[in-house]
């Protein structure tokens, strides 16, 4: 799964169990696996003023902290929103810039308050490139859009279990057909994940709050997370074949299946409440 995406949802689904009971586990930062080669993760209230230069300001040094200022502010809870790029170089699908920090899509915390919602976007810059523990990376978020109308987009999840189940199965005999075990495998991973046949691997199973979760919307996640083969070198994204009908095929299977991964995520992880 995605370094970043997996972050930006964690924070999600912590953040609301902190909202509505003002609980938060024992060293959620820095422990959990979604901060691992993280030295830090700040929060930044972004400003725009007459002549045009953004202005950041630090609210908050941790997500403890965050959370905590989210909720004397009146937040009621947090949602994830995201969409497709517009304009990727040379017109590159988002599933062939997925690897890269910043590519694939742009996703976004939207912060729901009773009369408005604020959208938080993640930035990720190399700031300790040689730290003996690899902890290299800084995150900031910062508020990009403040009081706005609240989207809090929920998806049908039931057409989106079908659709991701249908790809999951084309991709994986795709895979087959192409002699790619293990390929076949992590997709058919994915199948028993979202049939609940199989339990979710224990790193992603510790990414996220389970609490308020339906079991049907946690197999859709888990199963989303699991079929993220989406990178750079030595990925999904990596592969050729001989003949362009091949190659035409592979690439509607990957694009289809980074479409309704997507689409899993946004509808499981926004299912609570």
């Amino acid at each position: 799964m995605n370094g970043t995406t997996s972050q930006l949802l964690s924070l999600i689904t912590f953040g609301n169990q902190y909202l509505e009971t003002g609980q938060l586990p024992n060293n959620y930062y820095p422990a959990n696996p979604v901060f691992k080669f993280c030295n830090s993760v700040n929060f930044m209230h972004l400003s725009s003023p007459p002549k045009g230069t953004t202005t950041e300001k630090a609210v908050a040094n941790t997500p403890a902290d965050w959370f905590k200022l989210l909720k004397q502010e009146g937040c009621g809870e947090l949602k994830a929103y995201y969409h497709p790029t517009e304009g990727n170089a040379g017109g590159t699908p988002d599933h062939k810039m997925a690897g890269f920090v910043g590519g694939g899509g742009n996703w976004l915390i939207e912060a729901i308050y009773p009369a408005h919602s604020d959208f938080w976007a993640a930035r990720w810059q190399i700031t300790q490139k040689d730290d003996p523990n690899q902890n290299m990376w800084s995150v900031n978020y910062g508020r990009t859009v403040h009081q706005t109308e609240t989207i809090n987009f929920k998806p049908d999840t039931t057409d989106i279990r079908q659709g991701l189940d249908s790809v999951l199965n084309n991709i994986k005999l795709f895979a087959e057909q192409h002699e790619l075990s293990n390929w076949a495998s992590m997709f058919d991973k994915a199948l028993q994940v979202l049939k609940g046949t199989a339990p979710a691997d224990q790193w992603l199973d510790g990414q996220i709050c389970k609490d308020g979760y339906d079991p049907k919307k946690l197999q859709l996640i888990y199963a989303a997370m699991s079929a993220h083969v989406f990178g750079g070198m030595g990925s999904w994204n990596d592969l050729g074949f001989d003949k362009p009908e091949d190659n035409a095929r592979y690439e509607e299977l990957s694009f289809r299946l980074y479409d309704y991964m997507n689409r899993a995520l946004i509808g499981g992880i926004n299912s609570v409440k």
